[in-house]
């Protein structure tokens, strides 16, 4: 049987990006095109393949075997647009670089994205449709939840629970055991070293720690 064709969906930088590293991977599906909901990319080619307009307008001429992947940075639009494919009747797929490591006995969701040299320790769990980029690490029996978005270099110790939604920018660094909660935020070269509730923020301003509830 056949391979269903690959939607990617999100024409911007992140979609690029998605694009090259499903180019990198041995026996990946082949890519049809792109969905993307800006008038200015309904039609003509982005990375060499169609621009295929919004979802609903590919789906009445491929139908629902499709295959996607959500290409999208907010973790909240990523959250919505999936459900949207969803609806559809596509299904997610997972790109994943060949460099990328995920050791025995760790779970990996659907439609993640492990970019080159990403990591994930032994007895993690990686929830759906989560951004794990370029030298993330997630340790060993560490959690993180759907929608979830590690950005390059951002580094979870063993134990640490990373709750739906939440995102850490780049080299980002979370030791061992703490939690951060859905839908919080952890900013770029922050360590963090206590728990962070739900919606929180967490950045770094002149080498000194905020916390903004």
């Amino acid at each position: 049987m056949a391979t269903p064709p690959l939607i990617i969906i999100g024409a911007g930088g992140f979609g690029a990006e998605a694009a090259w590293v499903l180019s990198r991977m041995p026996g990946a599906p082949r890519l049809a095109g792109f969905c993307d909901d800006a008038p200015e990319k309904s039609g003509g080619a982005f990375c060499g393949v169609p621009l295929l307009g919004a979802m609903e307008a590919a789906a009445a001429q491929l139908g629902a075997s499709v295959l996607f992947h959500c290409a999208v940075g907010g973790n909240d639009a990523r959250k919505k647009t999936a459900a949207r494919a969803a609806a559809l009747g596509w299904t997610p797929f997972s790109i994943v670089d060949p460099t990328a490591v995920a050791a025995p006995g760790a779970t990996l969701g659907h439609g993640i994205f492990l970019g080159v040299h990403s990591v994930v320790s032994c007895g993690a769990c990686v929830g759906g449709h989560v951004i794990l980029n370029h030298h993330c690490v997630v340790g060993h029996n560490a959690v993180v939840g759907d929608f979830a978005q590690l950005c390059p270099g951002a580094k979870i110790s063993g134990h640490c629970h990373i709750g739906e939604g939440a995102f850490l920018a780049t080299n980002t660094a979370v030791i061992p055991g703490r939690r951060v909660g859905a839908w919080a935020m952890v900013g770029a070269g922050t360590t963090l070293l206590r728990d962070l509730p739900d919606h929180a923020r967490q950045v770094l301003a002149g080498g000194a720690r905020i916390f903004t509830p």
